[in-house]
């Protein structure tokens, strides 16, 4: 499929784990936790990684399942609410950005670019996590998991977009999980694969699509196919001394 040939709107949406941030090891320790407080074995990192997707608690169901019997809904409950709050007592600094996303961000928000989260973490968690990272400055909107429906429903994404004020045009949705594709497709937005997270791709078809390998090659597409310096307002946060516009 030949994509658009006008700009890049300049209104993007990002998965948060696997995609912006990389979490892995943090809601490894978490469910490791709770795992050992109900007598069930660990898992890998590697099996935590192939457990994540479509929130805490579908992270819980399959851990149980993974490891034993599986949990019944008030079980699978209880168990959401006990790993939410093992997660938020990790010490901060386990969860990191992944390389080339912290400038990326910071690039395209000096280029005017409005930028949000629609993730199926929980809200507040997701909220601290955006905080913690220092990324609230240029992530204006978190949309998550709990407030709407789950993705891959087009519903949080629409509203991540509508509380960004984006108006019509080639707005983008980033992941790194064929649920994020399938998102993007049922939102009617091009949808952005990022390969470094923790999903596939799929069986998604890369039909109005893009897959790119790191997020510095990402993040330069974005710069170089979306406005221009002339978008930028005057309350944004940038040195432009020490920005080239391409990178």
């Amino acid at each position: 499929m030949d994509f658009p040939k006008q700009r890049l709107s300049g209104w993007a949406v990002f998965d948060l784990d696997g995609t912006l941030a990389d979490s892995l090891a943090d809601i490894s320790r978490a469910l490791g936790r709770v795992l050992k407080n109900h007598g069930r074995s660990p898992v890998s990192l590697a099996e935590t990684r192939d457990l994540i997707g479509k929130g805490p608690r579908t992270l819980i169901e399959r851990a149980w399942i993974a490891t034993g019997d599986p949990a019944d809904h008030d079980l699978a409950e209880s168990l959401t609410l006990e790993y939410l709050r093992e997660y938020r007592s990790n010490p901060k600094g386990g969860t990191l950005p992944f390389p080339g996303v912290q400038e990326g961000l910071r690039r395209l928000a000096c280029l005017g670019w409005q930028m949000g989260v629609c993730t199926n973490k929980d809200g507040r968690t997701a909220r601290a996590l955006v905080e913690e990272l220092g990324w609230s400055n240029w992530i204006k909107v978190v949309v998550s998991g709990e407030e709407t429906v789950r993705k891959p429903d087009p519903l949080p994404l629409h509203l991540a977009l509508r509380r960004l004020r984006a108006p019509a045009g080639r707005h983008l949705f980033v992941g790194d999980s064929e649920i994020d594709l399938r998102t993007a497709r049922n939102a009617c937005i091009e949808g952005v694969f990022l390969g470094h997270g923790y999903g596939s791709f799929g069986n998604m078809s890369r039909d109005g699509m893009h897959f790119m390998e790191t997020a510095t090659e990402m993040f330069s597409w974005m710069a170089r196919s979306g406005p221009g310096p002339k978008r930028i307002s005057p309350t944004t946060i940038c040195t432009f001394a020490k920005m080239p516009w391409v990178f």
